[in-house]
């Protein structure tokens, strides 16, 4: 699968990888493989879009980043903190790739505790902050061993990155 993306487009790849001096497959010559076994890319790293802004995009594929984009601070839902919340879990879990109960509570324990600002807008204490991540966190471990392993396990999917100079 070919990668499109613009000019000045913001990305992450998480992984590890070499850079190769010179390259026959990519012109002209810097190239990095994200396949279903190596690597994470992350496009546009900085924009977190929420479900209820991503059901938007059959009407229009733009709305969803305009949407985020002009949000105000004011409009803090219970919903938004603990996606927010699950998502940097996520990213812990993918990161050190370690799916066990006792890495996800302890990521819980520190995403909680560092969003304090966020649980005060929506007026829930740490313990019931906790107990709603948790909660939602169950199908982490079952995500993690049906998608993720070191043989594809759904879709030997993959593509590559060139960078031009």
């Amino acid at each position: 699968m070919a990668l499109m993306y613009l000019v000045d487009d913001i990305f992450n790849v998480i992984g590890e990888f070499a850079i190769p001096s010179s390259s026959t497959s990519c012109a002209p010559t810097r190239c990095i493989s994200v396949t279903s076994q190596a690597n994470l890319l992350i496009l546009h790293p900085d924009i977190l879009l929420t479900a209820t802004a991503l059901s938007n995009a059959p009407q229009c594929r733009r709305k969803p980043l305009l949407s985020s984009l002009v949000r105000s601070t004011s409009d803090t839902t219970p919903a938004l903190v603990w996606g927010s919340m699950l998502h940097e879990v996520m990213q812990k879990c993918l990161e050190q790739q370690r799916w066990d109960d006792s890495f996800i509570d302890r990521c819980i324990n520190e995403v909680v505790s560092a969003g304090l600002t966020e649980l005060v807008k929506i007026g829930i204490n740490e313990e019931i902050a906790r107990v709603e991540v948790r909660d939602r966190a169950a199908g982490l471990k079952v995500f993690a061993g049906k998608y993720l392993g070191p043989e594809p396990k759904v879709c030997a999917c993959s593509l590559t990155v060139c960078v031009l100079n």
